[in-house]
């Protein structure tokens, strides 16, 4: 325990001194060009109402954006997943497996259509209100509806894993993997009962690779709102996930009350992951291979792996994105001035793939080697 205690100390220090750094490059590199580091710190105060704007402030200040908006989504999404784990007591589960980020996909993906015209006539119901109904329903019905897909496919998973009180790891996996297939073939045919209105179609499809870019303050307001919410239930749900862990009826009998954890646990996740996947689309494997990890270095004690877990889910999207517009362009004009121009087109193109492309190009080899260690788990 008093190992764990260290190291969770240990860990959560580096990634707290990691996040500001990281949000500095991230606002001074990119491939639109390359900022001192004191000229986007002065615009990060300038934000924040301390210091007067500099010369290139709207820049500076699309990219800050950016990065906030990177913490928070890689944060949620981390978060939920050390969640998913904790209530079905698998290191491989997380909501994208589990078909939630499907549903919330999904939900955005309807909401999208509808506010392209294929929904109901609202204007000939709201009459004079026109205008502020469809105010409203631009900047909420996307993450409503992504809600809803996210809580409805959580509770349809967990309702047919579960035999006789008990939940089965093989059927929560095996049903995950039908969800998925199911609504991505939804999605799939929503895409191209669509296709000829091609701005419906293009905004359809960006849900699929998952971006950060062009976020605003409604943005972050939505992505942060779901972020904090999960976060401040930590303290009501960290010990009796612990309990949960040996078992429901042992941990009815330690006092804690299942039903309300679950319920807890899976509103919580689903909103965090209807959050941002409203927002930002679908960024794969971050809720899988952040708490994984997580969980080896600082232990399995909920109260102290859930907010770790958002650090470090926040650390490693904001660190994908520097990766992405700062580093590899930066590393790219370096290696054409020394080799000549065209050496660094590779690099470049890196910026071109969205987060959550390269999110899954790490997450999926790492997923493969759970499932090997965890074949006994699947044959049980």
């Amino acid at each position: 325990m008093n190992a764990y205690r260290g190291r969770a100390i240990l860990v959560a220090a580096i990634l707290l001194s990691a996040l500001p750094l990281l949000t500095l490059a991230a606002t001074a590199y990119s491939e639109t060009g390359f900022y001192s580091l004191p000229e986007a710190m002065r615009a990060i105060l300038a934000e924040l109402g301390i210091a007067g704007p500099v010369e290139e402030q709207t820049i500076l200040k699309l990219r800050l954006m950016r990065a906030l908006c990177a913490i928070g989504v890689g944060g949620a999404l981390a978060l939920a997943g050390a969640m998913a784990q904790g209530l079905f007591r698998n290191p491989m589960a997380e909501p994208g497996l589990l078909g939630v980020s499907s549903g919330a996909t999904l939900g955005a993906v309807l909401a999208i259509a509808m506010l392209g015209g294929y929904g109901p006539n609202w204007r000939a119901f709201v009459g004079d209100n026109a205008g502020s109904v469809d105010s409203l329903l631009t900047l909420g019905l996307v993450p409503a509806m992504a809600l809803i897909g996210a809580l409805a496919v959580g509770l349809t998973v967990y309702r047919l894993a579960t035999r006789r009180g008990r939940l089965s790891v093989s059927a929560l996996l095996l049903t995950g993997l039908a969800i998925n297939s199911l609504l991505g073939a939804l999605i799939a045919a929503l895409q191209i009962l669509l296709v000829e209105d091609w701005q419906v179609a293009r905004a359809i499809l960006s849900w699929g690779f998952g971006t950060v870019d062009d976020r605003t303050a409604y943005h972050l307001t939505v992505i942060w709102t779901g972020a904090v919410i999960a976060l401040l239930a930590i303290p009501f749900i960290g010990l009796e996930l612990d309990l949960l862990a040996a078992g429901e009826e042992d941990a009815s009998a330690l006092g804690a009350n299942p039903m309300r954890v679950k319920t807890v646990v899976l509103g919580c996740m689903a909103l965090a992951t209807a959050a941002a996947v409203s927002i930002c689309g679908q960024i794969g494997f971050v809720g899988l291979l952040v708490p994984h990890v997580m969980r080896m270095i600082v232990g399995p004690h909920h109260r102290v792996l859930l907010p770790i877990s958002f650090l470090a889910g926040a650390v490693l999207l904001l660190g994908v994105v520097v990766l992405q517009h700062g580093a590899a362009p930066y590393a790219a004009e370096l290696l054409e001035h020394s080799r000549g121009k065209g050496a660094g087109d590779g690099l470049r193109r890196l910026a071109v793939l969205q987060p959550g492309v390269i999110t899954s190009l790490l997450g999926a080899p790492f997923f493969l080697v759970i499932l090997v260690r965890s074949s006994k788990v699947l044959n049980d």
